[in-house]
């Protein structure tokens, strides 16, 4: 990889990264790796643009170090990453006569794209704002048997897991969400784990109330009702009844 991948990064013209918290105070954006590439990718080319959700915002500095501390060792089990890369705009210098110069070293050209996308509607309702203090570390999946057993792949639209159910429901429609939803066991050993402390079995449940109203029931789980109602079996194996 960087043997292939070196000279590309030197030979762009645009660095895009994502952001792992931001700190409102300063604009700082904290950049969490262990590869090393993400920190290339900001540093190289001449230009970075940060592309983030708007609730990767925190308030200071020092809640964003907080946040930091706490991802790394319900991501990976390391106590720290190797790599912290701290972005505060482009990058400068006043070596150079004492004059202030951009783009000597690191990026001449700095832009952050916010991206809300149902996010600030989730913040604002009661029964899901939880949701919105995910910090993307993934704990709930390491320790999730549904997902245990039939991945990600297969168990997300854009985002995995039953945190992803409620997070699909809101950037990309209650339809989308549904088979996530029902698929979830409701064990609460997500909730277990989280280092935040969200409640994701209790979301699952307000979810699926929401998709009820809506018509979204999944068919198989409307066959599996119809099954046990007419036939005293899930599986639709029909019985003959023996005659006296």
């Amino acid at each position: 990889a960087r043997e292939r991948l070196r000279q590309k990064f030197v030979d762009a013209d645009v660095g895009i990264s994502g952001a792992n918290v931001i700190a409102a105070d300063t604009g700082t954006v904290f950049v969490i790796e262990n590869e090393g590439n993400a920190r290339f990718s900001t540093n190289a080319p001449s230009v970075h643009i940060c592309v983030s959700g708007i609730e990767k915002v925190v308030p200071t500095v020092e809640d964003a170090l907080l946040i930091s501390r706490v991802i790394t060792p319900n991501a990976t089990g390391q106590l720290m990453p190797v790599y912290i890369s701290l972005i505060t705009g482009p990058s400068r210098t006043a070596d150079i006569e004492l004059k202030l110069t951009l783009g000597v070293h690191g990026p001449k050209e700095y832009h952050m794209v916010l991206v809300d996308n149902g996010r600030s509607k989730m913040m604002k309702d009661s029964d899901f704002k939880e949701a919105s203090y995910c910090i993307r570390c993934g704990a709930c999946l390491s320790e999730c048997p549904v997902y245990r057993e039939i991945g990600g792949i297969i168990w997300s639209y854009k985002y995995m897991g039953g945190i992803g159910a409620i997070w699909t429901a809101f950037t990309h429609g209650l339809e989308k969400a549904a088979p996530i939803a029902f698929t979830c066991a409701v064990c609460g050993r997500c909730k277990a784990v989280c280092p935040m402390e969200i409640n994701i079995p209790e979301m699952i449940l307000k979810l699926r109330e929401r998709l009820l109203k809506a018509g979204l029931t999944p068919q198989q789980l409307i066959n599996v009702s119809n099954n046990i109602r007419n036939l005293n079996n899930p599986f639709g194996i029909i019985r003959e009844v023996e005659k006296a």
